[in-house]
Formats: structure tokens, C-alpha cells, sequence
């Protein structure tokens, strides 16, 4: 069985959001807490995701959006070991380092993150979904940082953030670059065959 861990970026993605939505299809995963979703101390984030990876037997594939993004790979090279069970890594719309510092937003930092992440290694297989118009990420910046973790990105083309803001709710298409449904138990999922003997007797 493949466990998919859910990380939200800044705010926490509410109710409305692709990831709340994908958690609810899901009969195995979790999704990372923080302690302050509108303060992103990467080093506290790194700490909560970690402990989740910890605490998670089964072969994993994180689900990322946004600084969920930066706190997923930062995550993943500081904890090595545990990066052996981690079987996929999906980026969502990743924030842009230069965005932030160690204090959380680079405004209230000295210094940014972009030469750190930039000088990051991508430890698993990986795909990164990208946005031809996000506000927070202009498109040459994104790729260029793509070309940096070795990674082909995936234009989705002009969506935004690709969040609640930019339209998304339900994305079954993230469904296309995750470890095989096969793996996951859907919630709610009808059984035919039972449907089957119902209705024909």
C-alpha cells in the first residue's frame, strides 16, 4: 500500500482547496500540521513533516502545493533515510525561495532562501506542476528553478496558483501523476459486484 501525505503550503489549504478535496478520495493519507499555517518557519515545517514521515510505516508519495513545496524537499534532504521510503514527490505550484528567509516571509528575514534551494537535489522521483501565469512565481523563475532540481516541469498552462483562488476545488487530474489508483483505496467506491447481484436478481 502507498500512503499519500498531503502538505499544504501558507494557510493551510481550507475546505475549498484541491488538497482538501484529494484527502477526502483518499482512504490512506494524512495531511501535515503546523503550529502556525501563516508563519512559514521552513525549519519548524521541515520538523512537522518529518515527524509525520517517522510515524508512517507504509511507502509513501507526498502530495505538495505551494511552500508545502520548499517544506517537502527541504524535508526530504535533511532526513535521507527517511527518503528511501518516499516513492514519488508531487510539487504543485512551488513558492518562489526568494520569497523566503528564516524568519518566514524574506521581508522579515535577512536574506532569502533561493540560493539554498536552488543548491537543493531532488532524492526521488519527482514531478513538478507548473503554471504559465501564477502571481507568486513568475514562468521563467519557475523553470529556471525546475532546470536546477533536474526536473521537467508540467505546464498546466494559465491556472494561477493553481489554488482556491485560480479555481480549484476538485483536480481530479492530479490523479494522472500520482503512484496508480490501484494502490488507493477510494472512499465511497461502489462495489460492482455487489451492485451487480442487487439489481439482476
Amino acid at each position: 500500500m502507498v500512503h499519500t501525505v498531503i502538505v499544504p503550503g501558507v494557510g493551510g489549504s481550507n475546505q475549498s482547496h484541491w488538497q482538501s478535496w484529494l484527502e477526502n478520495q483518499l482512504a490512506h493519507s494524512t495531511r501535515v500540521q503546523q503550529q502556525n499555517w501563516d508563519k512559514p518557519i521552513l525549519k519548524q515545517w521541515v520538523k512537522e513533516l518529518i515527524k509525520v514521515l517517522e510515524a508512517t510505516d507504509d511507502q509513501i508519495q507526498i502530495v505538495a502545493h505551494s511552500f508545502g513545496c520548499l517544506t517537502s524537499l527541504a524535508a526530504l534532504n535533511e532526513a535521507p533515510k527517511l527518503a528511501q521510503k518516499v516513492k514519488k514527490l508531487i510539487l504543485v505550484a512551488p513558492a518562489n525561495p526568494k520569497r523566503f528567509g528564516a524568519n518566514g516571509f524574506a521581508t522579515d528575514s535577512i536574506g532569502d532562501y533561493q540560493n539554498y534551494f536552488y543548491g537543493l537535489k531532488t532524492p526521488v522521483p519527482t514531478t513538478m506542476l507548473i503554471s504559465e501565469d501564477d502571481p507568486w512565481f513568475a514562468f521563467d523563475e519557475v523553470n529556471a528553478l525546475a532546470a536546477a532540481w533536474k526536473i521537467k516541469p508540467v505546464n498546466l498552462g494559465k491556472v494561477g496558483h493553481i489554488n482556491v483562488a485560480s479555481g480549484f476545488g476538485p483536480f481530479p487530474e492530479i490523479f494522472n501523476y500520482l503512484i496508480s489508483e490501484k494502490k488507493h483505496a477510494v472512499i465511497n467506491k461502489p462495489d460492482i459486484k455487489k451492485l451487480f447481484f442487487k439489481f439482476a436478481f
